[in-house]
């Protein structure tokens, strides 16, 4: 460890405050909470309960800010004084106000961004065990439109992404020993018709079942390819990675309006996983598939030809949770994975795959396992790195944090993570949506608590 002094800052209990707001069910509950770190006073409205201790790492080296390292240097983003922290200080005293609404009846699944029919303004999609899918307005925050498991002809939802500007691909819950009903669809798509707002009955929302043979057994996990609402309008491009056969694939698929028409061309990667595939993304600079599996493999390969690029050897014994590439530069790859320690791993893929030396490693030192479901993120400012994870212990566990790092500091993975408890339950995923002539994205976090916290915070 560097010499830095630990200052602890214990967030104080409140008194439980409820707002109840339109939002198209008169009897949601909305819990608004603020915290102020950096000060030595904190309140907390609507906890309950005292919180965990919130950390804070504070330089005396009177170090100014530097890029990661020399060799991540070019890839991070510029230096933004909006964005970063004075260089007295090694973490900011950042100020969050989280509002959280009733969402689920049962666990959440996962909660990602996307743009409907070309819309600046973007929207959450997310899901749930309850089997139901949801399009919330993360700036209005409200539910804007939903579907139910009768609507989707399934139990729940186990993975989805948005393939084209109106089209969304689900997949079905995975059945241990691939024992899935002979009815149960391989992928459902959900076709998107905005305007979606006041659209409850489903009306905006439309599932539509479909097969894709050439996986043995189940599809896992899913992925989009991006798009762009100008071009390919009749096109969309899906990534699908398999439970039984371990495959990836690349799906070209003709569309017409808010549905898939068929499937006009399909790519197999030689990714050499022997394990299920968990996580997937599209690198479109150099138009790579990456692929993590349980056993904690990386693969890269190239989309045309699917062609092995690289292969990581296994990174560890826990399975790969998420791969996200930076928002601001897709040459630097994170990769998170459920270990009781550096749960963060983030690469340079130009350096070809130095796995066991990568730019820089995170995480969060705990005796509970983490899940793989848990799924990090990037701040669309390139250099906040987002984990959210389950602290303590099994029988005295502190739930519903977030780490955060700045990775643009030399010294972020070897100083403590600032932490953050938008929730009372361990949070599943994390993302941020970004309004439209605003430097200030809100971000969402999933948790058990059957909630979806929308949190802004600055300096």
């Amino acid at each position: 460890m560097c010499a830095q002094r630990q200052t602890s800052i214990p967030v104080q209990s409140g008194t439980d405050e409820h707002i109840y707001e339109s939002d198209g069910a008169s009897d949601s509950s909305v819990k608004s909470e603020q915290h102020t770190l950096g000060s030595s006073s904190e309140t907390c409205i609507a906890s309950g309960t005292v919180p965990p201790t919130i950390r804070l790492n504070i330089d005396t080296d009177g170090r100014d800010k530097v890029p990661v390292s020399s060799a991540v240097k070019e890839l991070s983003c510029e230096n933004d004084e909006n964005a970063l922290m004075a260089s007295s200080s090694a973490v900011r005293a950042y100020q969050f106000s989280t509002r959280r609404h009733k969402a689920f009846q049962l666990k959440p699944r996962a909660a990602f961004t996307c743009s409907v029919g070309g819309e600046a303004e973007q929207k959450v999609v997310a899901y749930g065990m309850d089997g139901t899918v949801q399009i919330w307005n993360p700036h209005a925050q409200v539910s804007e439109a939903s579907l139910t498991r009768d609507d989707l002809g399934i139990e729940y939802v186990e993975d989805m992404a948005q393939i084209s500007s109106n089209i969304l691909a689900s997949v079905p819950k995975v059945v241990s020993g691939d024992n899935r009903a002979p009815s149960m669809p391989d992928v459902v798509f959900i076709g998107l018709s905005p305007p979606l707002a006041n659209s409850r009955s489903g009306a905006a929302m439309k599932a539509q079942p479909w097969s894709m043979s050439l996986h043995e057994g189940q599809i896992s996990v899913v992925a989009g390819m991006g798009y762009s609402p100008q071009r390919h309008s009749s096109r969309a491009f899906l990534l699908t990675g398999g439970t039984k056969d371990k495959d990836v694939y690349m799906w070209s698929l003709e569309t017409s309006g808010a549905r898939v028409a068929k499937t006009l061309a399909t790519q197999k990667m030689k990714s050499g996983h022997t394990t299920r595939i968990t996580a997937l993304c599209h690198e479109p600079i150099s138009n790579s598939v990456i692929a993590g599996s349980a056993n904690g493999l990386v693969s890269v390969n190239d989309l045309e030809s699917g062609k092995l690029l690289m292969s990581s050897g296994q990174l560890s014994q826990y399975a790969i949770g998420s791969t996200t590439l930076c928002p601001t530069n897709t040459n630097v790859l994170l990769t998170s994975c459920a270990s009781k320690s550096e749960q963060i791993r983030i690469y340079d893929l130009r350096q070809g795959i130095s796995w066991a030396r990568p730019a820089i490693t995170l995480g969060v030192k705990t005796p509970r396992t983490q899940s793989r479901y848990s799924r990090s993120a990037w701040h669309p400012d390139g250099g906040l790195v987002m984990y959210p994870f389950r602290g303590g212990t099994s029988s005295s566990p502190e739930d519903g944090l977030v780490a955060i790092w700045d990775t643009r500091y030399a010294q972020c993975d070897t100083e403590e993570p600032q932490l953050f408890s938008p929730h009372s339950d361990t949070i599943w995923s994390i993302c941020f949506a970004e309004a439209q002539g605003s430097r200030k994205p809100t971000m969402v976090t999933l948790s058990s608590d059957h909630c979806l916290g929308f949190t802004t915070f600055a300096t």
